[in-house]
């Protein structure tokens, strides 16, 4: 199903997976605008949206992997669970190929 929970997903590398994350992300940010609309505060949020075109699937694996040990390492440096008052914030990295736009035929 569509909206699976990807807690329950163990192929990480699926498209049912990226599916999933990405319906949880609209289902849960849904609700934060919401609540926060309802008692007039602001929603701190960011989001990263860039495109790459990779030479090679052995440059994709590469840079999958030194993107998951730096965001590992941001997360070892900043997370803090016992911190007071702290808030959890949820991130969320995808990658998936860019839509093929299709040239506009010249006319016959």
């Amino acid at each position: 199903p569509v909206a699976a929970d990807p807690s329950r997903d163990i192929d990480r590398l699926s498209a049912s997976y990226l599916i999933a994350l990405g319906a949880r992300v609209v289902r849960e940010v849904s609700d934060l605008v919401r609540r926060a609309t309802d008692t007039g505060k602001r929603l701190a949020t960011l989001a990263v949206d860039t495109d790459v075109c990779f030479r090679s699937a052995a440059d994709r694996a590469a840079f999958s992997r030194e993107l998951a040990e730096a965001i590992a390492t941001l997360v070892a440096k900043y997370h803090d669970a016992s911190a007071p008052g702290g808030r959890p914030h949820r991130l969320v990295v995808v990658a998936h190929p860019s839509p093929q736009t299709s040239e506009p035929k010249e006319p016959a």
